[in-house]
C-alpha cells in the first residue's frame, strides 16, 4: 500500500477467463495442496506489517497455515477485519468482511477457474443483495492485467516489468484516469506479503498486486478532472531495505519528496527468526504527514469496492485539501 512498464495491459496474449467451478487437474491440485499445507507449517509467514507506527496490517493462520484473518488498522478504534475459508485445494472460498469506519459488513465468495481467482461476488452480510462483482483479466504470463466491477463503471489496469513486480497501476472511473500508482524496484527482496498464504492478492481492494519484490519507491498520483495532484513520493534513492532470513524484508525506509519527510515500515513474522523484530507503539497521526495522506488514500481506493462514485470523488476531495 503501501504499500507495486514492460508489458502493456493490450498485450496480444491478455484474455478474459471464463469462471469455472472445477479445478483444471483436481487431483494434482490435491496433492499439491496437501504437500504445500504441511511446507507451509515451517516457512516463515507473516503476521504484522506496520507504516510509522501509526497504521498496520495484522494477520493470523488457520491450522493449515493459510490466512484466516486480515485486520486492517489504523488505531483509531474501526478497524476493517476480513476472515477466510478455503477449499480442499487451499484456494479462497468465501470470506466476511466488517469495515467498521462505514459501518458495514458483507459476506464474499470467490469463483477460480483452476487456480486463477477469476470472479469474486459481494453481498451485504447475511442477505443475498449484490452490492458488486469484481472480475480479473489474465495475461499469457498468469498476471492480473485488469480488475473491474461488473455493476460500476470501475476497473484498474496493472502493468509488470521483466521480472514480474507490479510497476503501475491506474484506477477509472467512467473511462477517466482518477489515480496512478507507480512503482520501482531497485534493490532485491522477498516481498513479506508472499509470506501470507492463501490469498493472491489483497481481497478488498481493486489494486493490490503482490509483486515478488518489495518497492524501492512509490508515487501517487491523484488526478481532477484530468488535474495532476502528486500526494506522495517516495524517493528510490533514499530507500533502505533491511531482509530477514528466507530473504524477506523486516524494515523499510524512505523519503516523501512531497511531504519532506521520512517514512518507515517494519515486518514481523513467525516461525522464524526475523531481526529486527519490533512492537508498534499506536502514535498518534500528524495531520498532513505522508501517514495522514496514506489512511485517506486507503479510504479513497476502498470507496472503489462499493462502486459509489460520489463517495469516490468525496473522498478524492479530502485528500486534495491536505
Amino acid at each position: 500500500m503501501l504499500l507495486g512498464c514492460i508489458f502493456s495491459l493490450f498485450l496480444s496474449g491478455c484474455k478474459k477467463d471464463l469462471p469455472g467451478d472445477a479445478p483444471e487437474n483436481a487431483v494434482q491440485l490435491q496433492t499439491d495442496a496437501a504437500g504445500s499445507d504441511a511446507a507451509r507449517l515451517g516457512q516463515c509467514r507473516l503476521t504484522s506489517a506496520i507504516r510509522d507506527n501509526v497504521f498496520g496490517t495484522f494477520l493470523q493462520y488457520n491450522n493449515r497455515g493459510l490466512v484466516s484473518e486480515w485486520k486492517q488498522d489504523n488505531f483509531d478504534g474501526l478497524p476493517f477485519i476480513e476472515t477466510y475459508t478455503y477449499d480442499l485445494f487451499g484456494r479462497l472460498k468465501t470470506s466476511h468482511a466488517v469495515d467498521n469506519y462505514i459501518g458495514a459488513s458483507y459476506d464474499v465468495k470467490y469463483l477460480y477457474q483452476g487456480n486463477r481467482l477469476v470472479k469474486q461476488t459481494v453481498k451485504l452480510a447475511g442477505t443475498s443483495t449484490v452490492t458488486n462483482e469484481f472480475v480479473n483479466t489474465y495475461n499469457n504470463r498468469g498476471q492480473i492485467t485488469r480488475r473491474e466491477s461488473t455493476l460500476y463503471p470501475v476497473y484498474c489496469t496493472f502493468t509488470y516489468n521483466l521480472l514480474g513486480n507490479n510497476t503501475q497501476v491506474d484506477y477509472y472511473v467512467d473511462g477517466s484516469l482518477y489515480l496512478k500508482e507507480e512503482f520501482t524496484y531497485r534493490q532485491f527482496n522477498r516481498n513479506p506479503y508472499l509470506a501470507a498464504y492463501g490469498i493472491p492478492y489483497i481481497t478488498y481492494a481493486y489494486d493490490f498486486v503482490f509483486s515478488k519484490w518489495w518497492e524501492t519507491s512509490d508515487k501517487f498520483t491523484i488526478y481532477d478532472n484530468g488535474v495532476p495532484t502528486v500526494i506522495v513520493d517516495y524517493d528510490p534513492a533514499t530507500a533502505i531495505l533491511v531482509l530477514g532470513p528466507q530473504q524477506f524484508l523486516t524494515s523499510v525506509t524512505n523519503f516523501d519528496r512531497v511531504t519532506q519527510s521520512n517514512t518507515s515500515a517494519y515486518f514481523n513474522y513467525d516461525n522464524c527468526t526475523c531481526a529486527p523484530g519490533k512492537t508498534f507503539t499506536n502514535s498518534k497521526v500528524s495531520p498532513n504527514s505522508v501517514t495522514d495522506k496514506l489512511i485517506l488514500l486507503d479510504r479513497f481506493k476502498r470507496a472503489f469496492v462499493f462502486g459509489n462514485v460520489l463517495d469516490i470523488k468525496a473522498k478524492m476531495k479530502d485528500i486534495l485539501s491536505k
